[in-house]
């Protein structure tokens, strides 16, 4: 039943993925940009500020920077990556790119609202956006995803497949997992969708939920996201679903080393860790939101003193092709996850985002 250890390939490929943390953006400093907070002519010149975790987490802060480079690559733009080591990061880094002229800047993660709107007022001019959360200045956008929608999608594919005899999942225990980063509202809206999906079709099944801290740490701890979810295989889960960041590397190695399936969070994981076994993931499209934000900069249509929210409906959340484990899901699987897709959008099914 469980697959042969590939711990050692695993782990290789994770120290190659995550070397890119080292690395920074392209860019350098420039005139202060002359934009009017959304609407008239405006220099677009991105800057992004990452949160912890950085370049190489296959995750939330790789998604935005490939916005970034899209915009990079189709505007002729010149734009600027800033990573942050502790969330002491967060003001400096901002305001360092607004000293510099870059706009729009973005804060990519919400644990970064007291700094964007502490440092925007000082900057009129500039264009902030903030992804995962909402600001409360004139020259600010808040850009939300539907967590929860995608995460249902996950659960109904973990409750369905928990049942089936797989080469990964015995149908002996109907137990799955959901490994959190930081506990929070944000990943409370990932936990609620997620075990709703699975209660709706396997109203028996367990779901084993455990977070990796109350920090903004617990997204950058793969040793302890291999912890707990080595802790949940034990306890029977054959499914774990993460929201935890570069932590969901532990998973990952967990899920290799154990023979279980995981389930990757933010990017299509698999295609970024092939050697785990990773059955879907669901795909939050922060690239497409800071890509956005930068076109609408471009043509002067910044959404200032807006939220904009994007979800199943309108490609924002997704969930990501079974890829090589396309065999081992039976069409009734597929069927039901293309039904609660469509029931979602049409609003037949409510999706809760707190955890009941």
């Amino acid at each position: 039943m469980r697959k042969p250890k590939l711990l050692a390939a695993l782990a290789s490929a994770l120290v190659l993925a995550l070397a890119a943390t080292a690395c920074g953006g392209g860019g350098g400093g420039g005139e202060q940009g002359g934009g009017e907070g959304g609407g008239g002519e405006t220099e677009v010149k991105p800057g992004l500020v990452l949160d912890v975790g950085g370049l190489g987490d296959q995750s939330f802060n790789d998604s935005a920077n490939a916005g970034l480079e899209r915009a990079q690559e189709e505007f002729g733009v010149e734009g600027e990556t800033l990573e942050s080591g502790a969330p002491t990061d967060y003001v400096n880094n901002i305001t360092q790119l607004a000293e510099n002229g870059f706009n729009p800047v973005f804060a990519v993660g919400f644990l970064m609202t007291d700094a964007v709107n502490e440092v925007a007022p000082q900057f009129p001019d500039t264009n902030f956006a903030i992804v995962d959360s909402t600001v409360e200045v004139d020259n600010g956008a808040g850009l939300v995803f539907r967590e929860q929608e995608g995460s249902y999608l996950a659960g109904v594919v973990a409750g369905l497949m928990t049942q089936e005899d797989t080469e990964y999942t015995t149908s002996d225990e109907q137990v799955v997992g959901f490994l959190g980063g930081q506990e929070s509202p944000l990943i409370e809206k990932f936990e609620a969708g997620y075990t709703a999906g699975v209660v709706a079709v396997c109203p028996d099944c367990e779901v084993l939920v455990q977070y990796a801290g109350t920090t903004p740490d617990a997204f950058n701890d793969p040793a302890r996201g291999r912890e707990i979810s080595t802790q949940q295989i034990e306890d029977g889960a054959d499914v774990i679903y993460h929201a935890s960041g570069a932590t969901g590397t532990g998973l990952f190695e967990a899920a290799t080393e154990e023979g279980i399936f995981a389930i990757g969070v933010d990017a299509d994981q698999a295609k970024l860790v092939p050697e785990a076994p990773i059955l879907t993931s669901v795909v939050k499209r922060v690239d497409n939101a800071v890509f956005s934000a930068i076109e609408q900069t471009q043509n002067g249509e910044f959404p200032a003193g807006e939220t904009v929210e994007y979800g199943l409906e309108d490609g924002g959340m997704s969930l990501a092709p079974f890829g090589r484990f396309d065999g081992d899901v039976p069409q009734e699987v597929k069927d039901e996850v293309e039904s609660s897709r469509q029931g979602i959008i049409d609003g037949e099914i409510q999706v809760p985002e707190k955890v009941e």
